[in-house]
């Protein structure tokens, strides 16, 4: 039986984020001129990092301190699968909760340490990049939803 969203999760689910993905060698166009891109073939994962944002109005803006330290999940430990589908554990660092910031944090080591075994057209996926949410997938799993 599916799980509900939590209140706090559901606003989490609102931001946009972007995952920057740095390889060995640069992504090269999938379709010239389309913006889609794709891994080389042995290309390995440099470094990963999040960048999330809230929509106000029309535009993006960044998040503020206070908006990062809100309590996006009330768990002391979550398990999270990523683009590759292979969960990773993280502790709440408090033992009780995590913040938008803490929860961004360990989105993005889920995907520093599992994004690598993804593949995409011949190499790791560097194309589902968008942050689309985080959803129950299986009793003690949240996945990453991820977009192009």
């Amino acid at each position: 039986m599916p799980r509900s969203i939590p209140s706090e999760l559901a606003s989490f689910n609102k931001l946009s984020g972007r995952l920057y993905v740095e390889l060995t060698s640069p992504a090269e166009p999938l379709v010239p001129g389309m913006g889609m891109v794709k891994a080389t073939p042995g290309a390995k994962i440099q470094a990963i990092s999040l960048n999330a944002q809230v929509f106000e109005g029309d535009d993006l803006r960044e998040l503020t301190d206070k908006e990062l330290d809100a309590v996006a999940l009330r768990a002391p430990s979550v398990r999270i699968a990523g683009l590759a589908g292979i969960p990773v554990e993280h502790r709440a660092p408090n033992g009780t909760h995590f913040t938008v910031r803490e929860l961004l944090a360990a989105i993005e080591r889920t995907e520093h340490q599992t994004r690598g075994s993804s593949e995409w057209f011949g190499g790791i996926d560097v194309h589902h990049v968008y942050f689309e949410g985080l959803y129950p997938e299986a009793e003690d799993v949240w996945s990453v939803c991820w977009g192009s």
